[in-house]
């Protein structure tokens, strides 16, 4: 069959239904495809694990069809199959009606937010008339209790009657469109198996949530692994290009096989794990109450774990009732706000409810119902603000905006240009009120630095980011911004404009300080710190021997010089020795000969010093 240029997929479909009731059989006359793939099922009759095919549909347009599995035991992967499915095909058995594992593969896609679809009234050639009008009415009657409005078509997998019909009506739901999954650009495939094939390598195979994936392009893991993309298949043909909602299987290299598995996500950029999130909780109609602090099975993606449920402003929830809440799994997700997920009872296994992920990094030690209603709205006018108010250290470009409140970078980037309480700085967008605040404490910083040291009014790149108590990339980009106008930003680091001249009084205090240090040659003064000494010492003018002890330059080479006379002409020099030459002190002696080692010009052997080779001269 052909494929469209631009290989995009319309639509993708799950198929549901109790076991047995001909969905495989159904899917293999509609698509010429054999979605049962492993041994055991063709064994056994049923569906184990999601199977995948490509359909055509009478318009022209592609759809994705994913044929999930119908047994009891085998609910979690349907699951799996089902996330990230646009449309529903529903299948009920013309000889069986509706079945319990009926009703539960609806209540997984209502929970996923898929309420449109058609229903394929199958085996009508092994039932009389008034059976098949019963099996019609009961299907009618289950999509009436739950609020979804299908058309219900007979439809044989065996004689292929009404399978046009129900294409047309696929093809009527494909072109509706579809609503793009959450991410804007950024590619997201979560993984439903990984192998290796001999002469080929690591395969990971799953349906593309969103963006697209190239030929050549690097991934990424949640464990910090950064394969890249050797080929590409879409539906088993060869493709330079994996679009949202196709299947899709990605040979890796830069990657083992060990360190991929089923529920891993591969992403085009990497994304923080979530090891908690807030969300709108539903519970299913049929459902037993869920207590607050309650363990239950969560299915996201491809992945399932135990998760706690903690719900906000009550102590229970009842069936076909809704309520924030704080879900904390016992393994880490790749969550973006949007995503569905699903949530099954731990005994019996059986599905109880889900919902909406709406922040999937919360902040504080309980949900916020006012910033919840905000996301969960899309007042993204509010939402954006109040994200970036939330995290007042932290830029965020226009696509990780997007990301937060699940719109589209444009979307995010137009609100964010036009809101008077945000500010851009660079690249990236924060709080007006938490900028402001920065170059507040940044410019009283340097007000302190160049009052209390005017010699030296600099404070290192490091030292402005403390005090803007910024994160890097919005401390770099804020000071980028003021560089010129309001502060200095040179090589060495960050100052008032202006900040570097010395005033004509701490001018005249330190020609006083080094008049004096001049004139107490080898028995120097302690002045304790002042601006003046720091100048001279900025200014290599005077020099600090330990100790409290200071002296001017010249004094300091003029006795460097004395001590490698002596050593040139006796081999060495001692403290006694120096002492006596100097006609100072014990004190003083010690020293000059501790600066003269910090100076590189001598070094210590035992009791004496020797000058060191490059002070050493012709021999």
């Amino acid at each position: 069959m052909g494929e469209p240029a631009d290989g995009r997929i319309a639509l993708t479909i799950g198929t549901a239904g109790h076991v047995d009731h001909g969905k495989t059989t159904l899917v293999r006359r509609m698509t010429g495809t054999d979605t049962d793939r492993l041994e055991e099922e063709h064994r056994r009759g049923i569906s184990i694990v999601p199977g995948y095919a490509e359909l055509v549909l009478p318009g022209g347009r592609r759809a994705s069809l994913v044929d999930v599995p119908g047994h009891e035991r085998f609910v979690k992967n349907m699951v799996s199959g089902a996330t990230g499915v646009d449309a529903f095909l529903l299948v009920v058995a013309a000889d069986d009606g509706v079945m319990p594992q009926t009703r539960e593969h609806l209540d997984v896609l209502r929970v996923l937010g898929v309420e449109r679809g058609v229903v394929a009234l199958t085996k009508t050639d092994a039932v009389d008339e008034e059976t098949a009008e019963l099996a019609a009415l009961d299907a009618e009657d289950l999509l009436e209790s739950v609020g979804i409005s299908a058309p219900v078509i007979p439809a044989s997998g065996k004689t292929g009657e009404g399978v046009e019909e129900l294409l047309r009506a696929l093809d009527g739901l494909a072109a509706q469109g579809h609503e793009d999954h959450v991410g804007g650009r950024l590619a997201r495939l979560p993984v439903d198996r990984v192998f290796v094939l001999k002469g080929i390598g690591v395969v990971a195979t799953g349906t593309l949530w969103s963006g697209e994936i190239r030929t050549g392009d690097t991934l990424y893991t949640s464990r910090g692994h950064r394969p890249r993309v050797r080929s590409i298949q879409n539906h088993g043909h060869p493709a330079e290009v994996a679009h949202p909602g196709a299947r899709t299987a990605l040979d890796l290299t830069g990657i083992d096989a060990s360190q991929l598995e089923a529920g891993d996500v591969l992403l085009s950029r990497p994304i923080p794990e979530s090891r908690a999130f807030d969300a709108r909780l539903r519970l299913l109609e049929g459902a037993r109450p869920l207590a607050h602090g309650a363990r239950v099975r969560l299915h996201h993606g491809t992945r399932a774990t135990n998760a706690r449920v903690r719900l906000s402003g009550t102590d229970g929830l009842q069936p076909g009732e809704s309520a924030f809440a704080r879900l904390r799994p016992e393994e880490p997700l790749i969550l973006l706000p949007g995503d569905r997920f699903v949530l099954r009872a731990m005994s019996p296994q059986v599905t109880i409810g889900g919902g909406t992920v709406l922040d999937p990094a919360p902040a504080g030690r309980r949900p916020e119902p006012g910033w919840l209603e905000a996301l969960e709205r899309g007042d993204v006018s509010r939402t954006i603000p109040l994200v970036l108010a939330r995290y007042p250290a932290r830029g965020m470009s226009a696509e990780e905006l997007a990301l937060a409140v699940s719109v589209s970078p444009k979307r995010a980037q137009e609100v964010s240009d036009g809101a008077p309480e945000i500010s851009k700085v660079g690249s990236v967008y924060a709080s007006a009120e938490a900028v402001s605040a920065a170059k507040d404490r940044l410019h009283q910083a340097l007000r302190s630095r160049a009052k209390e040291h005017p010699e030296s009014p600099e404070v290192s790149v490091a030292e402005a980011r403390s005090a803007m108590q910024l994160e890097s990339p919005l401390a770099d980009a804020l000071l980028e911004d003021l560089a010129g106008a309001e502060v200095r930003v040179t090589g060495t680091g960050v100052s008032l404009p202006g900040a570097g001249e010395v005033s004509a009084e701490l001018e005249e205090a330190a020609r006083r300080l080094l008049a004096e240090l001049d004139a107490s040659g080898a028995e120097p003064p302690a002045p304790g710190p002042s601006p003046e000494l720091r100048l001279l010492l900025k200014r290599d003018e005077a020099v600090d021997l330990g100790g409290g002890l200071f002296a001017s330059r010249d004094t300091a080479d003029l006795i460097l010089e004395d001590i490698k006379t002596v050593c040139r002409e006796e081999g060495e020099i001692s403290l006694s020795g120096l002492r006596d030459r100097l006609g100072t002190s014990r004190r003083y002696a010690q020293a000059w000969l501790e600066f003269s080692d910090a100076s590189g010009v001598t070094s210590r052997t035992g009791d004496v010093r020797v000058l060191t080779r490059r002070h050493r001269g012709p021999m």
